[in-house]
């Protein structure tokens, strides 16, 4: 990865791991024959792999076929207004990364990529039926680089 132009809003790593743990949508990026492509996606982290699922067909799959190398990037961010126009500015982490994607082959590794996915928010995958599994593809992205970004967040040991 490049390295951060603004090392003193760099996030530790640990505190990276976490908010990519507990974030809500991650922003999914490759590269088709039409060029870039973003979408956001519903997605599970955990064990430097982050897993997506969609249907057996479409331009995420075309583009990942094409080209198994991926970026990601989530975020959550609140604007902070202020009295003149320049005087605005924002609270946010943000993740940024990279990795390898590739479809899952078996049953037993999409049932248990599915449960990371579903413990991402707060339930797990027991019960999926069969037949939900087999219309279901799964997306393993294998995270090669990541690094976290904030603004304005209170350390450890400070309150807002």
């Amino acid at each position: 990865m490049r390295p951060m132009r603004r090392y003193d809003h760099r996030m530790p790593a640990e505190e990276t791991e976490a908010f990519l743990g507990q974030a809500e949508v991650l922003r999914l990026g490759m590269t088709d024959e039409h060029g870039p492509y973003v979408v956001p996606v519903n997605f599970g982290y955990a064990g430097g792999v982050l897993y997506v699922h969609g249907p057996g067909e479409g331009r995420r799959l075309d583009a990942i076929a094409r080209d198994p190398r991926v970026c990601f990037e989530a975020d959550e961010c609140e604007i902070i207004r202020a009295d003149k126009p320049c005087g605005f500015t924002a609270r946010f982490k943000s993740v940024v990364g990279y990795g390898i994607a590739r479809v899952l082959a078996t049953p037993a590794e999409k049932r248990a990529a599915l449960d990371v996915i579903m413990r991402q928010y707060g339930s797990t995958g027991d019960g999926i039926p069969d037949a939900t599994l087999g219309r279901t593809t799964v997306i393993a992205i294998e995270v090669e680089s990541m690094e976290g970004k904030w603004h304005n967040q209170p350390r450890a040991g400070e309150s807002d």
